[in-house]
């Protein structure tokens, strides 16, 4: 799992980190481009957003979230659900690609859901 999420940051530019998070806020694993980056932080404040939301989406049980994306000035956090309660998280810088960020994501993702299942 850990050299996946390492593949990861490899391929998105400005990429600051990767970690598999579950519903507590936990990192399951992480990796980090810069060791002053707090991957376990960032994490936690956007797991705190589908904690929010899922309320909401109970109501029509078909429907399941499957991704967050917080875009600010520090960056982008995108926030991908690879099944159970378990959710990617990849933190980029300013300058990145947004789509070629998500891509990479998604791409990861359904690659930690085949781990996972």
């Amino acid at each position: 799992m850990k050299a996946l999420l390492q593949e990861v940051l490899d391929r998105i530019p400005e990429a600051l980190g990767a970690a598999v998070v579950g519903l507590d806020g936990i990192a399951v694993e992480k990796v980090s481009a810069q060791p002053s980056f707090n991957i376990d932080l960032a994490s936690a404040e956007v797991i705190a957003l589908v904690k929010r939301a899922q309320p909401s989406l109970r109501d029509n049980r078909s429907d399941r979230l499957e991704e967050i994306s917080v875009a600010c000035r520090s960056g982008l956090t995108i926030l991908r659900s690879i099944g159970g309660d378990y959710y990617l998280c990849v933190v980029v810088g300013p300058g990145c690609i947004p789509g070629r960020a998500r891509y990479e994501t998604w791409k990861a993702g359904q690659q930690l859901e085949h781990v996972l299942a």
